[in-house]
């Protein structure tokens, strides 16, 4: 596709931005539907209202998936990295701050408080396998940019393979998308704030950890 088509707007922006939406409201609707949660999973063991909600990144992703395919001979490579950056930027403070629950669950597992033997590992295996879905969720976008790019030779191809792969792992995914951006010289003055604003949430997961390692040493 030409230049021009490129930076034409493209029904996809869209669903990236449902998509960003889905995942953070997917807790508020958990909670919505599972207001007594202990109650209900003593008397009725696991519910479909409390099944359902965290299965909304999954389920997007596989629309996000499907998407793709549709509309791949009418969407272009930096259409592609747009759709991209748009779920894995947004989601950033969504990362963080499951980031920080996660560290704090896994430390508490370690605290006086005997039930947060059982309790800890549980939330950090949750927060865990619900982060990862949510994560999947933008591949799609991203692996149809690496695709195009490798057609239409912009990358190197060891470039685009290790960002095939760091797609698959935590944060990584989104720098390899960042370190992409920036050759491309496309979404510069976003990717460098919010570039900075995850190392510094790194940072601070970091300190934090270190910080409550040293308390309880």
């Amino acid at each position: 596709m030409t230049e021009l088509t490129s930076k034409r707007f493209h029904p996809l922006y869209l669903l990236a931005v449902v998509y960003v939406i889905a995942v953070y409201a997917f807790p508020f609707l958990w909670f919505a539907l599972n207001p007594a949660t202990g109650d209900n999973v003593q008397a009725d063991g696991l519910t479909p209202a409390m099944i359902l909600p965290l299965l909304l990144p999954a389920v997007m992703g596989l629309v996000n998936l499907g998407a793709v395919i549709v509309c791949w001979n009418r969407i272009s490579r930096v259409q592609l990295l747009y759709c991209a950056a748009i779920i894995k930027y947004s989601l950033i403070p969504f990362f963080i701050a499951g980031g920080l629950c996660i560290a704090l669950a896994w430390l508490l597992t370690f605290s006086p408080v005997v039930i947060m033997i059982f309790v800890g590992p549980m939330v950090v295996a949750v927060f865990s396998v619900l982060g990862y879905l949510s994560m999947l969720g933008s591949a799609p976008f991203a692996i149809g940019y690496l695709i195009r790019s490798r057609q239409e030779q912009v990358h190197h191809p060891l470039l685009l393979l290790a960002g095939g792969i760091l797609q698959f792992f935590f944060t990584a995914d989104t720098i390899s998308l960042m370190v992409l951006a920036l050759k491309e010289k496309r979404c510069v003055k976003p990717t460098i704030v919010l570039g900075a604003l995850l190392m510094l949430g790194l940072m601070a997961l970091g300190a934090l950890v270190i910080y409550e390692i040293a308390a309880h040493a």
